[in-house]
């Protein structure tokens, strides 16, 4: 998440010039916003900001707010009730309600030991995230990252941002219960074992359920959830997640492959261009991608295809189109685009098919041809925005199209 690795640099920064800071990260959202939650904004003792976490209406009382949480180290959590025709009225456009946590950020400590409950190692399962014997975890993770070992949660939780790595930091906002320390931390990274406490430990146990299950998905949303206490209450948890950029990796480095890799750079995708030509695919030509000369028959060596890298095949060549196609289907991509009518498509499917490639309806399903939204794109950047605006739409599990007439905006369609 581009975002995320922004306000990690600006808190190394801020913290190198020797100066007070704290975060205020939008933890709940009721209405339309600006932003949704998880997003981020950095204020230093003297007013300075990184980030954005509304149209404006919100930064300047939250900088005021968040001198007070750095004189006195106590963290607020803080509601803006915004009427809507006051604040369009002040041109903002951000009504709803919107819940910052502004906490000030610490410096790093020794570790906590996150509170488990005593368990057999028949129980082991019960106990999602432990660490078990060989320093394996007991959902079959690896021991810490030796970059997280020994850190604080939210240290740990930085380190994270600025590496552009997979983890949680679970935050306790509000409790019923007099026990439960307001603030209190537990980090999840996605390789390892929890680390810090929530002050409960079946509570932890559910945090880190919530967070390995989010992890395991396409692309999961930051969420304040509710958690029932075993002894009666409730706490409410605000979950963090936070991702490596996605990958966009285009087969073809055709001149309309050009503005694809730029506006996907832009909107923070890690962009990879594969073609055989150094004519074409070169840093000139795609500054800031990453570029592999190569032809088909060393695609197995030398390509590597992950679970969230979405595919774009453009080569504007028959065989290596058909053997992207083939290669991109047999990858873990949850997409794959195909530039082309229909009756291409079908064409290179049945020369497959002559080879004895069948795809099945579920490989098929991620293959997303003709690529794009409707927009009536005709050039190569408009053609690049509805490739990307389909990735998106892809994505954040929505069906694109006119928001005119819909009730909600940022409802999913994805199940």
């Amino acid at each position: 998440m581009k975002e995320h690795r922004e306000i990690a640099l600006a808190m190394e920064e801020t913290k190198r010039v020797g100066r007070k800071m704290a975060v205020a990260t939008v933890v709940r959202v009721k209405g339309s916003a600006y932003r949704r939650e998880g997003a981020k904004l950095l204020i230093d003792e003297e007013g300075n900001t990184t980030g954005v976490i509304s149209g404006g209406c919100l930064e300047p009382d939250v900088v005021e707010v968040a001198k007070q949480v750095m004189a006195d180290g106590r963290p607020i959590l803080k509601s803006y009730h915004l009427d809507e025709d006051l604040v369009w009225g002040l041109g903002l456009g951000c009504p709803g309600m919107v819940d910052i946590w502004i906490e000030a950020v610490p410096d790093s400590r020794g570790p906590k030991v996150m509170h488990t409950p005593p368990s057999s190692a028949g129980e082991d399962a019960e106990n999602p995230g432990f660490t078990g014997e060989n320093g394996v975890s007991s959902d079959g993770r690896k021991e810490n990252d030796s970059r997280d070992t020994g850190r604080e949660p939210f240290a740990a939780w930085s380190m994270c941002l600025k590496e552009e790595r997979s983890a949680v930091l679970a935050t306790l906002l509000e409790s019923s219960s007099p026990d439960l320390p307001i603030g209190a931390r537990l980090f999840i990274p996605e390789e390892g074992e929890p680390s810090g406490d929530l002050g409960d430990a079946s509570l932890n146990q559910l945090a880190v359920k919530l967070a390995r299950k989010k992890l395991d998905t396409l692309y999961p949303r930051s969420e304040t959830s509710t958690f029932f206490l075993s002894g009666g209450g409730k706490a409410e948890i605000f979950v963090d997640v936070n991702l490596p950029p996605f990958e966009l990796m285009i087969f073809g480095a055709g001149h309309d492959a050009i503005p694809v890799a730029k506006l996907a750079a832009e909107l923070g995708f890690r962009t990879t261009v594969i073609d055989p030509r150094p004519a074409y695919a070169n840093e000139e030509r795609f500054p800031g991608a990453r570029i592999i000369l190569t032809h088909a028959d060393a695609w197995e060596e030398r390509v590597m295809i992950g679970r969230r890298t979405f595919v774009i095949v453009m080569n504007h060549h028959l065989e290596r189109d058909q053997a992207a196609i083939r290669f991109a289907l047999n990858s873990p991509a949850p997409y794959v685009g195909v530039l082309g009518p229909r009756s291409r498509r079908q064409r290179m499917l049945e020369a497959l098919e002559k080879e004895g490639v069948i795809f099945g309806e579920a490989e098929l399903a991620r293959m997303y041809n003709p690529v794009g939204l409707d927009i009536g794109a005709e050039t190569s950047e408009e053609v690049a925005v509805s490739i990307l605006s389909e990735v998106l739409a892809f994505r954040n599990g929505h069906m694109g199209g006119f928001l005119r007439g819909r009730e909600k905006i940022h409802q999913s369609a994805r199940k």
